[in-house]
């Protein structure tokens, strides 16, 4: 039986070989169920809206928006009631 304690600063740290082949600075999800921890390694690709803060999101966003090519605009009489079914 492996023995687990917190460090100075709080963190928990388990040994390399209890985790089998992962990389140093592998990013784990925490699921508490119950009194068990599990802790599972993230995908190396994650999709962007999980990784990304919501400002990297927003500013993805505003990138995308400018980078689309501009839309013609649509004549004054497209917008009267008698003209939308023609």
């Amino acid at each position: 039986m492996t023995i687990l304690e917190t460090g100075d600063n709080g963190d928990l740290r388990v040994p390399a070989k209890l985790i089998g082949g992962v990389k140093p600075h592998t990013p784990f999800e925490l699921q508490v169920t119950g009194e068990v921890l599990i802790l599972r390694p993230l995908a190396e690709q994650q999709p962007f809206w999980q990784r990304a803060t919501p400002a990297q999101r927003v500013e993805a966003f505003q990138k995308w928006a400018a980078a689309c090519p501009p839309v013609p605009r649509l004549p004054d009489d497209a917008f009267q009631r008698e003209n939308w079914y023609d």
